[in-house]
């Protein structure tokens, strides 16, 4: 059995070497996929020897996604909708993930990792490079502090409040 470093460089390569217009579906596919790459890589192997696979590409996940829209589609209308839970589930489905397995990995936090790369595209116009958001990832941890409280004041007293009230009425 090969090295999940074999596995992660030839699945890398593989998705790398596929080029498309950008914009296209079948960029964003490919896109997810490479994110999914880096995320299976920490969290679960059999996805990247599944992404590694010659027999699976971009164009057939995109192919898979699209008939499984045609078959949803209800009985009006023409236009079919899917959610990006579903669409990157369909693509997991296609490279050989089961379909409930590819839900639990979605739900454990792989939705999230795509969603965050997504976010870290874009940047504020504008701004320099110092001031620029930073993803969550590369923010520093910095241990918690306790808010500092003021002391009271002196205790209050309704004596000193009437006091101040008879001058002004």
């Amino acid at each position: 059995m090969a090295d999940i470093d074999e596995f992660y460089t030839k699945a890398k390569e593989k998705l790398e070497a596929e080029n498309f217009q950008h914009g296209t579906p079948q960029d964003a596919i490919r896109s997810m996929c490479l994110e999914w790459l880096e995320w299976a890589v920490a969290n679960d192997t059999k996805a990247v020897e599944l992404l590694a696979d010659s027999s699976n590409d971009t164009e057939g996940a995109y192919k898979a996604m699209e008939n499984f829209a045609r078959n949803k589609k209800g009985r009006k209308g023409n236009c079919v909708k899917l959610e990006p839970l579903e669409a990157m589930a369909c693509v997991m489905e296609y490279y050989g993930i089961a379909p409930g397995e590819a839900h639990n990995q979605l739900e454990a936090g792989l939705m999230y990792h795509l969603m965050m790369a997504e976010c870290r595209k874009y940047k504020p116009y504008n701004a320099d490079e110092q001031s620029k958001a930073t993803p969550v990832t590369d923010l520093e941890k910095k241990p918690y502090e306790k808010p500092k409280l003021e002391e009271a004041s002196p205790s209050f007293s309704f004596d000193d409040f009437d006091s101040e009230l008879e001058g002004l009425l």
